[in-house]
């Protein structure tokens, strides 16, 4: 795991993982850090679906709310659904069985809140009902810059083939921290 330094609106090419825009979190990286530009943290009103185009359906939104398990999910893309045909949008993330994609992802959310900091995660997960290889982001956002009361969520995944691990598993690839001053 690389940890970065504490400035997010431009960082250099040796400051980020190794961008590929077939990638949905390295185009999601790029556009969020571009959106930013300068600012401490992205703000919430930096995220919006025309932002992220096709890639929208992969992302959620979680209002950070305290204590930090009645936080609320704001919207859920469809591909990222923990079961088809039911809605998150405006939920308690308690909604979301701690064993899908999302709910795996949503494990992270105290270390990016807490930690202020930007997060990559790769690994294998089961979502509706078959085993996934993925990789997400997750990014701490705050309309103030300084207090976090919203972090997206970006995930790609694909059905994991024969032979690949076929135990669920998380690993830390990346992690941004964000200084906790202001400029």
């Amino acid at each position: 795991m690389r940890e970065q330094s504490d400035d997010f609106g431009m960082l250099g090419a040796e400051a980020m993982p190794p961008v590929d825009d077939r990638r949905l979190v390295s185009r999601v990286l790029r556009r969020v850090s571009e959106s930013a530009m300068g600012r401490r943290l992205p703000r919430l009103d930096d995220i919006d679906p025309w932002l992220v185009g096709d890639d929208w359906a992969n992302c959620a939104l979680v209002r950070i709310m305290e204590p930090r398990d009645q936080s609320l999910f704001i919207v859920v893309g469809d591909h990222l659904l923990p079961d088809r045909g039911v809605m998150l949008d405006r939920e308690s993330i308690a909604r979301c069985p701690a064993t899908t994609l999302l709910g795996v992802a949503l494990s992270f959310l105290a270390k990016t809140v807490d930690g202020r900091s930007l997060l990559m995660v790769e690994g294998t997960a089961a979502h509706l009902g078959a085993l996934v290889l993925y990789r997400a982001l997750l990014v701490p956002l705050a309309a103030d810059g300084r207090e976090i009361d919203a972090v997206l969520i970006a995930a790609n995944y694909r059905v994991a083939g024969v032979g690949e691990n076929a135990a669920p598993s998380t690993r830390l690839i990346w992690s941004h921290g964000f200084g906790t001053h202001q400029r």
